[in-house]
């Protein structure tokens, strides 16, 4: 059993991104660079070539333990070091600068073109008393251990023990965060610093002692400073007192809910199930902000990925998509589930007077095969008779195990992390309630998007549910302090619909008229031509499957190749008939090496059918094919052309577009002139949009922060600039883009470049 501690993880990637412009790649002044030399360790089939090191290193940036304390190094090993380790980035905090962020307010009185129109929004006025004042302490809850001393209590059971010491002793109105603080609306002076409790547990009925510690009082709050900043009194964001009573609200949820952050999700209902062991939950996010007309709560309805309560042996069958009882687990197997999933999994086990929760560390022998000293005169070592851990459950517990042939696995508790425990499977259960922020599959997205986007009208009555629901103005919290919400309706603001922008496309009768499509609500059929279209002369279809296609699947696939040029030339687009056409297995070499001996070949396009392969095979086409390589990709699904291989021309009609840019050509060209009635002729104009992903942000996993722009007088072709933003500590996910001014100013340059000039004119988007 290993016992060196875990390796730090290195930061040595730069973010990908695509450029249309002749410019150097975008640094960021706090961001490092992989050098050169890095990238030649990097195998034409994406893995890395084992670089040399003058230490125990790897190379992606991984320390052994014995980096972890200082040495004594001369020059030379020092530039030995440098010269063989990637760079690796360094921390840079998400969090602003400074707090001071004024209000936003529009700069005029609103305009009057479109139809005016009254808007339903998801927020409720809060109506709060300017004179309340809160008080936040600093307090511990504690866990007697056998030996005197003390332990935090478990973060579940907080809210229970600290309940049944303020009803004890006769607390004043109070409220938790289930942390270090508690609240309350009057000083609580007259009180003691220390209080204990016993407190029975329910499955074994032994009594445990707690404690509540009252450290000490940490601030006190005025409300008023929430109409002091709407009104530009101050200028710093009350942050505090919003979060203070954002925690009230959640007090009466926390029994039926669990919470998420400012997501809350009934712990009764059953989860959505999505495959691989883990399901979706329907929830609702709610949340205070500070408007012009004061506070209002925010509410929507969320979903959110769960992992599922099964029995550990039935979810690795879900995960991995066979039957390990049959099948067994090979050690690929294990150490695919410790990286992937299992880690940062607790688990439970139900076999003992109370419920234990535990960690994995890693698999061990079968059950039958696994030993240890059995106990005799409650001593046990090495040289006394060993017993197995199937005899041990079947003696000790009077179970027979169902799969003793399957690992044992290797289970700890926080935070010691010496000693462990080998127990079968069939006893571990997944800890409901565990949210899962692995990404998900792109049919775990579809079916996930098919649950989620809902039209307005069953948004408008969903939210309206949790509203009633949860009947806020009868919440005994918010009651005690005398604050209570328009919950009758949302809060209505007056909009306009405005005309939509007249797109042109080239006509299809005499190929050089422009001509205007009509647009239907967002939507519109394209009848004609492509501004902007390529002629191809030399390109190809590959099939790419996870088993030797059939017939008809070749069929199918023939089918289509035939009709793929007739179809796209009405769009403007010429490809030459007679393609290249191969069948592939879903292999990453066989792969590479197609696309390399088309790319030999000339060959400027090459359409890929994807029959039954995973998201892996997708992103090695990208990764070989336009990043390596240069060659314009398209991928197709082979399920998705047999269903519409009788109405080609619908499902070309989506594909076509993105085709079609990815050629460098133009679709259509919105009339700026008509969408934007303040221009005149003379305007140039320039469209950004931004926005930051984080599927989880910590030290070790960024937030990615993009801005595109376009960079055409047709503001059809864009740019864009990617960055690795670094919480300054924990799971920090703040939707600030650090570095906008310096990625704003690289695509402006790129848009002079291109144009001659600046534009005067800049229309930003942000999600």
């Amino acid at each position: 059993m290993s016992t060196s501690g875990p390796r730090g993880r290195g930061r040595g990637k730069r973010a990908n991104r695509q450029d249309t412009g002749p410019l150097e790649p975008y640094r960021s002044q706090s961001m490092a660079i992989i050098p050169e030399k890095f990238h030649e360790g990097i195998k034409e089939n994406g893995t890395k070539n084992h670089l040399p090191s003058s230490s125990s290193s790897s190379s992606s940036g991984h320390k052994s333990s014995s980096d972890q304390h200082p040495k004594s190094t001369s020059h030379s090993s020092i530039n030995r070091a440098r010269s063989t380790r990637p760079f690796r980035n360094s921390i840079r905090s998400a969090v602003p600068d400074t707090s001071v962020i004024t209000m936003a307010k529009r700069p005029d009185r609103g305009g009057t073109a479109g139809q005016k129109l009254q808007l339903y929004t998801n927020h409720f006025k809060c109506n709060i008393p300017r004179t309340l004042k809160c008080h936040q302490y600093d307090i511990e809850l504690e866990v007697a251990n056998r030996d005197g001393t003390w332990r935090p209590a478990k973060k579940d059971d907080r809210f229970f023990i600290l309940k049944k010491i303020i009803d004890r002793e006769n607390f004043p109105f109070v409220w938790y965060d289930e942390g270090k603080s508690l609240y309350s609306i009057e000083l609580l002076v007259d009180f003691k610093n220390q209080y204990e409790i016993m407190i029975k547990d329910k499955k074994s009925d032994r009594e445990q002692k707690y404690r509540l510690l009252l450290i000490n009082l940490v601030k006190s709050y005025d409300i008023q400073v929430l109409w002091d900043f709407i009104e530009n009194k101050i200028l710093i964001r009350p942050r505090d007192p919003i979060r203070i009573l954002e925690t009230l609200l959640k007090q009466t949820t926390r029994a039926t809910m669990v919470s998420v952050k400012n997501q809350f999700y009934d712990r009764h209902q059953q989860l959505d199930d999505l495959g691989d062991g883990r399901g979706l939950a329907n929830g609702s996010y709610q949340a205070m902000f500070l408007t012009q007309i004061g506070a209002t709560l925010n509410i929507n309805s969320t979903f959110t990925c769960f992992y599922q309560p099964f029995n550990l042996v039935d979810f690795l069958c879900e995960y991995l998509q066979h039957d390990i009882v049959r099948d067994g687990i090979d050690e690929r197997e294990q150490q695919l589930l410790l990286k992937k999933v299992l880690k940062p999994i607790w688990l439970e086990t139900h076999h003992t007077e109370s419920i234990r929760k535990y960690r994995i560390r890693g698999f061990g022998a079968s059950a039958r095969q696994h030993t240890f000293p059995r106990m005799i005169d409650g001593t046990n070592n090495d040289t006394q008779e060993r017993q197995s851990v199937y005899d041990y459950f079947l003696e000790k517990y009077n179970m027979k195990l169902k799969y003793p042939n399957l690992p044992t696995v290797e289970l700890y508790t926080p935070p010691n992390k010496t000693q462990f425990h080998y127990l079968p499977m069939e006893c571990c259960t997944i800890q409901a309630w565990q949210r899962s922020i692995k990404p998900l599959t792109t049919d775990q997205r579809a079916r996930v998007t098919k649950k989620t986007v809902v039209r307005p009208n069953q948004r408008y009555q969903a939210i309206k549910e949790i509203v009633q629901t949860r009947q806020f103005n009868e919440d005994k919290y918010i009651k005690e302090i005398g604050m209570s919400v328009d919950d009758e309706e949302m809060l209505i603001v007056e909009g306009r619909l405005i005309a939509p922008p007249e797109i042109k496309y080239i006509s299809g009768h005499d190929g050089q008229s422009e001509v205007v499509e009509r647009i239907n609500i967002g939507k519109w059929n394209i009848r004609n031509r492509f501004q902007k279209t390529r002629h191809i002369d030399t390109w190809a279809c590959i099939m790419v499957s996870a088993q030797r296609p059939n017939q008809y699947q070749l069929s199918i696939a023939q089918q289509f190749v035939k009709h793929f040029p007739n179809v796209i030339e009405r769009f403007g687009i010429y490809f030459e008939p007679n393609p290249i056409m191969r069948s592939d297995p879903a292999i990453p070499q066989k792969i590479h090496d197609r696309l390399q001996e088309l790319k030999g070949s000339n060959c400027e396009v090459v359409l890929f059918i994807l029959n039954g392969v995973g998201e892996d095979i997708y992103k090695t086409i990208k990764y070989f094919g336009n990043h390596k390589l240069g060659i314009v990709t398209q991928c197709t699904d082979f399920v998705a052309i047999a269903k519409n291989i009788n109405k080609l021309d619908m499902y070309l009609q989506n594909l076509v577009q993105k085709f079609n840019a990815k050629l460098g050509g133009v679709n259509g060209m919105v009339s700026l002139a008509r969408a934007l009635t303040s221009s005149t002729k003379d305007d140039v104009f320039m469209f950004f949009g931004a926005d930051v992903t984080h599927t989880t942000c910590s030290r070790d996993k960024p937030s990615i922060a993009a801005v595109i722009g376009s960079i055409d007088s047709t503001s059809t072709q864009y740019a864009s600039r990617v960055s690795e933003q670094y919480p300054a500590r924990g799971r920090i996910s703040l939707e600030i883009i650090k570095d906008l001014y310096q990625m704003a100013t690289d695509l402006l340059k790129l848009f002079a470049q291109k144009n001659g000039c600046f534009p005067n004119k800049i229309v930003f988007y942000r999600d």
